[in-house]
């Protein structure tokens, strides 16, 4: 008998390893783990009386929270906390929080709907204290508001670990009859606000990868296109993508695809893509131009820079003179002279602004400016070179134009 108990043991362990094991194989392929816990919050009820209550007991309000989890679950990216549970972790931190007593009857006799406006109103610390004490990783809340014929919906995703609200989302509709179609609509939003926190950690781990030579290049270019294709418009996969392409010149066509996606899709306003922009080792928009400039596509070259001005508020010198020399290639000196002074503008003391704002007053023959600007290179040249090399200027300017004194 105690033979016949131990292979059955051991059949229950080999079917469980053959259960498990190709679970573990699929997630390994794709590197880490990246589902994340979301909590998702009774939503707080502000709807008048004749719509919270219809003779079949339903709402046009009422389930959000399950259209919410359907989503986060359909997407294949989150797990949900239990409602129960949820419920049972709020009810303790309302109670504890504003009746600071511990009494099970006081718990069990406060309705539902008091325990849910109760928590409405706690702020953003309790809210991260409840949800780590679920082990999630977004907590999800919000309020229904109805203002005459016109409905609201307000939705907080908070992130637990950085303690702090990722996305304030809104929701607006002017009949009931198309609630459900702005709730599926607001949920959509809050799987892409959390997919777009979670896959900069996947992002990271492939690119980790790769340097840690774990990864080909080949390997590493499709698992970012994979992730780019599931979830298209992610400012943080193109610059992964653009990153990964630059100084693989099989790779131009992908290179420009990405850059122009990159210029489209920044938002100066949102400090995620300044802070991932400025972190990434490299100006996406200065290369992008210089790959169009090598292609001889010089009037997109200045398109693209006139374009980074508008959007990135960072390295508009540096922008402004690469402007000047393509204008100068364009013989558009007007342009030309104005994008180095704009230059100048910003940084006096810049040699090779000046220097060749010099060179396009020289070109135009207006000999005057041309040597003034190159006078005023002296004061910024940098070594003996510079200096002899505009000294040598000054000279073949006042000898051929007989310019004496200046």
């Amino acid at each position: 008998m105690r033979i016949n108990i131990f292979n059955f043991k051991l059949y229950q362990k080999l079917l469980a390893a053959l259960i498990i094991f190709p679970i573990v194989v699929g997630s390994v392929g794709y590197g880490k783990d990246i589902k994340s816990k979301v909590v998702i919050f009774p939503f707080k009820n502000n709807l008048d009386s004749n719509l919270s209550s219809t003779p079949n007991g339903d709402t046009p309000m009422k389930g959000i929270e399950d259209v919410i989890r359907s989503e986060l679950i359909r997407s294949g990216y989150f797990t949900i906390v239990e409602q129960e549970k949820t419920f049972e972790f709020m009810r303790d931190a309302v109670l504890s929080n504003f009746f600071k007593i511990d009494n099970v009857d006081v718990k069990t006799s406060v309705p539902k709907a008091s325990i849910v406006d109760l928590f409405a109103g706690v702020d953003l610390k309790m809210i991260v204290h409840v949800s780590e004490r679920l082990k999630a990783d977004f907590a999800v809340k919000g309020a229904l508001n109805q203002f005459g014929d016109n409905f609201r919906a307000d939705i907080e995703v908070v992130n637990v670990r950085l303690k702090e609200t990722v996305s304030a989302l809104v929701g607006e509709c002017e009949s009931k009859e198309k609630i459900s179609e702005m709730l599926e609509q607001l949920s959509q939003q809050v799987v892409n606000v959390c997919k777009g926190v979670n896959v900069q950690k996947e992002v990271d781990y492939i690119q980790s990868s790769y340097h840690e030579g774990k990864l080909t290049y080949e390997e590493t270019s499709d698992r970012l296109k994979r992730l780019s294709s599931e979830m298209p418009g992610v400012f943080a996969i193109h610059c992964a993508l653009f990153s990964n392409y630059l100084g693989h010149p099989e790779m131009r066509e992908g290179l420009i695809e990405e850059g122009e996606e990159i210029l489209n899709l920044f938002n100066a306003d949102n400090e995620e893509d300044m802070r991932y922009l400025s972190s990434l080792g490299i100006d996406p928009f200065y290369e992008l131009a210089n790959v169009y400039v090598v292609m001889g596509k010089l009037d997109r070259a200045i398109e693209i820079y006139r374009r980074a001005v508008r959007v990135y508020p960072m390295n508009h010198t540096k922008y402004f003179k690469q402007l000047g020399i393509l204008y100068k290639l364009e013989d558009e000196t007007e342009a030309s002279i104005d994008a180095f002074k704009q230059a100048l503008n910003m940084n006096p003391a810049d040699y090779e602004a000046r220097f060749n704002l010099a060179s396009v007053y020289e070109a135009k023959g207006d000999m005057l400016n041309a040597l003034e600007q190159y006078q005023a290179c002296l004061k910024y040249t940098k070594n003996a070179a510079e200096s002899s090399r505009v000294k040598e200027k000054i000279k073949q300017l006042q000898a051929n134009e007989g310019i004496i004194g200046k």
